[in-house]
């Protein structure tokens, strides 16, 4: 960068000293006075940016209330307010290691701790723009997930900027990560770690190893870069992903969740550790998850329709096996939240996702009927937006044993899973979707050896309605069970039986059956006659 006096600055500081300070040092290196706008908030910084482009942008990390400079920096990355060669540097006067690791994970152009001189300051903001001119092409084939063409244009700047080879490197290594190229990749990081000891050559190099099937090789590596620097959440993420690929679930929940205790903030591992809770069924845990991700991005880009629909979604996922007391206070607030959303303008055009709201809601609240046709108008449109509400369709199809149409989803989920988006939660919403279907597989498993077992033995009434009651309780709504605990009870009681429990089985399987039996068909199997002698046999004990 041979000069700086064309170039357009914007600074954002909530200390007016600190901004007439850096006018006057940018000043002082070769900006143009008249060039460099101010303001001293985040919105207004936001504003200015949307109505010119600027060159160079230097933020306070922490500017008081709302958004801080982070959240700025990914505003304005969004809604595309950055041009391609344009340098955002973060500033900020906390020196503590989680500010510092939070800003290397946003990954800025750069960033300045405070205090500082006319002379860092020049050579940071020089090297940032001559970076930045000489790469932004693949700044920008990285941001558009435009991988083939990015791993191409390395190989044609590498000659022309020796200087940046290990950027460059680095940039290619990613690109062919995320193309799968793991033999091209491996040999890349292993051609670096010979000549530099870069901590994401050995992070690359074990993730290469992992997906090539050398699991162990690549374990080693990330407890060996672990145990050097415990507090790094680019490691604990590492050992996440390793984790993910081995199955190791509940290992890698324990390392993102070590990751936001050394860096709290960062809202793309919230919803990562919210997604991974609600594949293994943690739904209290992942609603605590959710509700901090909705904390950090309330007044963001990311505060939108969907992500209150959302919030819905795990609200009714976390009423499922939880106190009564609590599944009370979680429909009214789910109920709550639903009328708010289905009064937002946007609502229209999301009529099939609010249906399929309505059918969970109604499932929890033992409307059967209401819940099937609802599930009914969903399957009929299936007009759904993303794969959240498909994966919470497919939730309650096999929750509530459509298993057929169940199997018939899933390439529909899997094809909702955008593959152009942070890598984390892109592997955590494929752990979302294998683990619902291995549950799947896992029910119907069961389900075959308890059918087998009872066409293979004699039992007695007792024995038979033990069975039952247990198959009833795993899947409350296979209406033949019902049926025949009815009319298993109806013959008599069993001497040793719980009562109470016994009156809680009925009610469910008497709720279930009225309300999707039609009557002929409840006259038919003399069902009144039935569930009035289950009656008269409680009055006998």
């Amino acid at each position: 960068m041979k000069s700086f006096s064309n170039l357009k600055v914007l600074i954002i500081d909530d200390a007016s000293i600190v901004i007439v300070t850096l006018k006057s040092m940018l000043v002082k290196i070769g900006f143009n006075d008249r060039l460099i706008n101010y303001c001293s908030t985040s919105r207004a910084g936001i504003q200015i940016a949307r109505q010119e482009q600027y060159d160079l942008i230097l933020c306070d990390y922490n500017l008081g209330r709302g958004m801080n400079g982070k959240q700025v920096f990914e505003e304005m990355r969004y809604h595309g307010l950055l041009h391609d060669k344009s340098v955002f540097i973060l500033i900020t006067g906390e020196s503590s290691s989680t500010v510092v690791h939070s800003i290397i994970e946003l990954k800025p152009d750069d960033y300045l701790l405070k205090p500082f001189n006319v002379m860092s300051l020049k050579e940071r903001v020089t090297s940032a723009l001559n970076r930045k001119h000489a790469l932004y092409q693949l700044y920008q084939m990285q941001s558009k997930h435009q991988f083939e063409q990015g791993l191409e244009l390395c190989d044609e700047l590498l000659p022309f900027y020796p200087q940046y080879q290990f950027i460059i490197a680095r940039f290619k290594g990613e690109f062919l990560n995320r193309l799968q190229l793991h033999d091209e990749s491996k040999k890349l990081y292993e051609s670096i770690l010979e000549r530099r000891n870069y901590d994401w050559a050995t992070i690359g190099l074990a993730n290469s190893l992992m997906h090539l099937g050398d699991k162990k090789t690549a374990q080693a590596m990330i407890n060996k870069l672990l145990a050097s620097k415990p507090n790094s959440t680019v490691f604990r993420t590492a050992a996440a992903n390793l984790s993910l690929v081995n199955n190791q679930i509940p290992s890698a929940i324990r390392h993102f969740e070590l990751a936001s205790k050394i860096v709290r903030g960062n809202s793309e591992r919230e919803l990562v550790i919210c997604n991974l809770c609600l594949a293994v069924g943690d739904y209290q845990n992942a609603l605590e998850r959710y509700r901090i991700y909705m904390e950090i991005n309330k007044e963001t880009y990311r505060n939108t329709i969907y992500a209150k629909l959302n919030l819905i979604r795990i609200i009714l996922y976390s009423c499922y096996n939880c106190a009564p007391e609590q599944k009370v206070a979680r429909l009214n607030e789910a109920k709550s939240l639903y009328t708010q959303v289905a009064g937002m303008k946007e609502a229209a055009k999301l009529q099939v996702e609010l249906d399929l709201m309505l059918a969970h809601i109604a499932l929890e609240e033992q409307q059967y009927r209401l819940a099937i046709s609802k599930l009914n108008q969903v399957h009929r449109q299936l007009e759904l937006a993303h794969f959240y509400p498909f994966n919470q369709f497919a939730w309650l199809l096999n929750h509530m044993n459509f298993d057929t149409e169940f199997s018939k989803l899933i390439p529909r989920c899997s094809e909702s899973i955008q593959r152009k988006q942070n890598e984390n939660i892109y592997a955590s919403q494929i752990t979302m979707l294998e683990q619902l279907q291995q549950a799947n597989v896992d029910k119907l498993q069961w389900l075959e050896s308890k059918h087998k077992y009872i066409q293979a033995n004699k039992m007695t009434l007792t024995e038979l309605l033990k069975i039952y009651i247990e198959i009833n309780q795993k899947c409350p709504f296979l209406q033949s069970v019902c049926m025949s605990i009815i009319k298993l009870l109806a013959k008599r009681l069993p001497r040793e039986a719980d009562i109470n429990m016994l009156k809680r089985v009925v009610e469910q399987c008497d709720g279930l059956i009225r309300q999707l039996m039609e009557p002929e068909e409840l006259d038919k199997a003399n069902y009144q006659q039935l569930y009035t002698s289950i009656i008269d046999n409680y009055s006998d004990r």
